[in-house]
């Protein structure tokens, strides 16, 4: 509920401000729209330079699913995979089977198959630790386009500065005051969409970015742990009381009590 109304808070301020921006400025002369091209393109170049093309792509196109997602775990997922602790501490290989088959979690299902078909608790850290690495590895490659965006915005900004004063000394030069007062806005306004993209777009979007890769590791390392315990055969109150830590942390999505956990409750 916090987090709707903080949204609504921010979507109204930025509409405010837009609106102040209007009214400000009716004849649209804080808007260039060659100034704004070189900082948004140039900025996209030189960031599939440093980086690839495919990768930055990528994060554009999955950028909103990223950002909405958060790490959790939906009630009918948990619910399998208790009955798949009961069923595993009971010997119930077909049934363990079936209710791990059924698991949305990819590493939750991964952990599961590999602990009925009996590997070594060495073998399997060392499997779920790999494939939490790997999307740490995804995680802060991702991070790290979004930052270098940010560095390249201001650059582009004054890139456009350094041109639109070429343009002035064409200006004087030539003594065409017209060319000259045009010039010098491009000049100014290519700084600003530069400064504004980098520090009210893109550096909150990687902050944005690196606490949600924060919240996936540690919910990963919450799957890996339920694993390890489904390893040993814990009982399943044990897992309700383990994921109970997670879910009441403030960011999570909701909490664990909820959730229909009546097997937990056995």
């Amino acid at each position: 509920m916090k987090a709707v109304i903080v949204k609504v808070l921010i979507g109204s301020g930025l509409f405010g401000l837009f609106v102040l921006f209007l009214w400000a400025d009716p004849s649209g002369r804080y808007f260039n729209l060659s100034g704004l091209f070189l900082v948004v393109v140039g900025t996209f170049a030189a960031t599939v330079l440093a980086h690839s093309f495919r990768g930055v792509t990528d994060l554009l196109r999955r950028l909103r699913s990223k950002l909405t997602n958060k790490a959790s775990m939906d009630s009918e997922d948990l619910e399998v995979f208790l009955h798949l602790v009961e069923a595993h501490r009971r010997g119930s290989v077909r049934a363990a089977e079936q209710a791990a088959r059924r698991l949305q979690e990819s590493l939750l299902r991964t952990g599961a198959e590999l602990v009925i078909n009996r590997t070594p608790q060495a073998d399997l850290t060392r499997m779920l630790q790999w494939k939490i690495g790997a999307q740490r590895e995804r995680d802060q490659a991702e991070i790290q386009i979004v930052r270098t965006m940010g560095a390249f915005a201001p650059a582009f900004g004054m890139l456009g500065t350094l041109l639109g004063l070429i343009g002035m000394m064409y200006g004087l030069d030539a003594n065409r005051m017209e060319q000259i007062g045009e010039s010098m806005g491009f000049a100014m306004l290519t700084t600003v969409y530069g400064l504004v993209l980098a520090n009210l777009v893109l550096k909150p979007l990687a902050t944005r970015l690196e606490r949600r890769a924060n919240e996936n590791l540690a919910w990963a390392y919450v799957q890996m742990e339920s694993v390890l315990m489904l390893h040993d055969r814990c009982h399943a109150a044990m897992f309700r009381d383990y994921w109970q830590a997670f879910f009441d942390h403030p960011e999570a999505s909701e909490p664990i009590d909820s959730l229909p956990l009546s097997v937990a409750k056995s």
